[in-house]
């Protein structure tokens, strides 16, 4: 396991420029909730890690929210035990923020605007199309903020590194990050989860972005001046 001294751990949680990481990382994670219950709206999926969850949830009766806390934890505890540097303040956020932003987007819309689902076909596709777009883009922005990824999105670097490793030759990480996916995706359809077409395009489009949108973010917002 790598070990972080005192500084090295300030560094990270504070690494500059603080202030526009923190506004990077609270808004990805905020668009990411908004999108996850909107998407679920259309019925053809969300990502795999809310499909898991909210299969979870309907099996448990636990909101989704509290589902989305207990499994960060427990993946949260998986990477410590081998390399907690990648974890910060945007893990807190993306374990807080995103399933309670979701449960509170999902209230809203039921008993505010007297939504519960979308019948059109043609609607659930537009929607689908133009959520799918946004929550990918959030959950690039948060993981680029430099103030760390969530457990379940840490875990791919993680496996990547140990898997290059053993092969001797550096994997692609997108390619990991979509077998990662599509791990998750297939234990949400064996507990009746939020799976479907949705979840299928995260699982191919997740790792690309995510490594595509790194550059983008820090040319644009020059995160490392």
């Amino acid at each position: 396991m790598k070990k972080l001294t005192k500084d090295e751990l300030k560094g990270l949680l504070f690494k500059k420029p603080f202030i526009k990481r923190m506004i990077l990382m609270l808004v990805g994670v905020a668009v990411m909730g908004i999108c996850v219950s909107v998407l679920k709206l259309t019925h053809l999926g969300t990502d795999p890690c809310s499909a898991m969850n909210y299969g979870i949830s309907a099996k448990t009766g636990l909101q989704f929210g509290h589902v989305q806390v207990i499994i960060a934890v427990v993946l949260f505890a998986i990477v410590i035990c081998f390399d907690y540097s990648k974890l910060g303040i945007g893990t807190i956020g993306n374990m807080l923020v995103v399933g309670y932003m979701a449960d509170f987007t999902t209230w809203f819309t039921q008993n505010i605007l007297h939504i519960t689902t979308l019948d059109s076909l043609v609607v659930r596709i537009i929607v689908m199309l133009i959520f799918v777009f946004i929550f990918v883009i959030a959950v690039a922005l948060y993981i680029n903020s430099g103030l760390g990824a969530s457990a379940y999105d840490v875990l791919p670097y993680i496996i990547q590194e140990k898997l290059s490793k053993l092969f001797k030759r550096e994997l692609p990480f997108k390619a990991v990050r979509i077998g990662f996916d599509a791990f998750f995706t297939v234990v949400a359809l064996l507990l009746g989860g939020e799976a479907g077409v949705i979840t299928i395009l995260m699982v191919v489009s997740l790792g690309p972005v995510i490594d595509w949108m790194a550059k983008a973010i820090n040319k644009i917002l020059k995160l490392e001046d």
